[in-house]
């Protein structure tokens, strides 16, 4: 008897594990839980209670059988029980951007200070570098968290503090990004210069009096008959420039955008490896991809139109819409 007292003053034990105390109780069932079964406080029902509701499982889509429109569900799903917290991890990614861009204007600052272009460009580069990093670990502990809300879990935002660890190899594998997109980039304007070339633009912008002293003719009327001339080549440019931002465009970037996921979910990530995994994961998905995103932007924009009243919310529906995606397109990669 005196036994049963001592347990019943030490505190409830879980049900299921009852060798340990209970520290809360499921939000669904109203039974105890211990730290076992909520997941560290990342619960909030017990294990019963998120198998009978489905909750807690590891992300049901895969790169076998995800639809946008599957994707959009899933993510509904999990928005509508943790939006408001969600909405605060936009708002610390915002205050992240500001932080990193303080960084890199007091560096700049400072810099100006010297009377030197060496020590001014230094302190520029450190500024950018420092504002990159800053900015890129808070999103990716934003996406860290947005996996265990797709995942079943709480949105913990404690999640969004827990990746600077990555700050080196977040910041080389940024720069081989960087890297990866300067001849894409080269390509897109040289191409596009080229058409001009071809068509006679770049001859009619030579040709062009912006002094008036052959004719006579004021600046105004010297840049609408410059434009009337230069129709056709701007025509090719966009054509030629277009078809280039598509392929190798695209190609390139969209795999690039899962980056940062990537890096979230990876404890050490390489950034060869990092890159290597992310063109694995958008092989065959690209186009599924991009009606992904083209949602995304057309719920922000709608966000917007709300009189900005939805922004925030549609935002942070726009970024875990992104998590979900890369959890469909990374799930079965390896096998495949």
């Amino acid at each position: 008897m005196a036994e049963m007292d001592f347990g019943r003053g030490a505190g409830a034990l879980c049900p299921l594990h009852p060798e340990q105390r209970a520290s809360r109780t499921c939000t669904r069932c109203g039974n105890f839980m211990c730290d076992t079964c909520s997941e560290g406080g990342l619960q909030l029902t017990c294990p019963t209670c998120r198998e009978r509701a489905g909750l807690g499982q590891a992300f049901a889509l895969s790169r076998e059988q995800w639809s946008v429109g599957a994707l959009l569900e899933t993510c509904w799903g999990a928005f509508k029980r943790e939006w408001v917290m969600i909405c605060v991890g936009v708002l610390i990614v915002i205050a992240g951007s500001l932080v990193g861009n303080v960084i890199s204007q007091i560096l700049s600052f400072v810099g100006g200070m010297a009377d030197h272009w060496a020590v001014t460009g230094l302190f520029l580069v450190i500024g950018f570098i420092l504002s990159t990093v800053v900015q890129g670990l808070v999103s990716i502990g934003f996406m860290r968290m947005l996996f265990d809300v797709l995942d079943g879990r709480r949105a913990d935002v404690a999640r969004m503090f827990t990746q600077f660890h990555k700050a080196v190899p977040y910041l080389l594998t940024t720069l081989l990004t960087f890297a990866l997109m300067i001849p894409v980039v080269v390509l897109i304007f040289g191409g596009a210069l080229g058409a001009a070339a071809l068509t006679g633009g770049l001859d009619a912008l030579r040709g062009a009096d912006w002094t008036g002293a052959n004719g006579g003719q004021d600046t105004s009327a010297e840049l609408v008959r410059v434009l009337g001339s230069l129709g056709p080549s701007l025509a090719m440019m966009v054509l030629v420039g277009g078809v280039l931002y598509i392929f190798p465009g695209m190609w390139l970037i969209l795999p690039l955008m899962l980056v940062q996921p990537e890096m979230a979910r990876s404890e050490n990530p390489s950034p060869v490896e990092t890159l290597r995994r992310c063109f694995a994961y958008a092989r065959g998905q690209r186009l599924a991809m991009v009606g992904t995103f083209l949602l995304g932007s057309l719920i922000t924009m709608a966000g917007v139109l709300a009189c900005c009243v939805g922004v925030l919310p549609a935002a942070a529906f726009f970024q875990l819409l992104l998590a979900g995606l890369y959890l469909a397109v990374s799930n079965g990669a390896e096998e495949a």
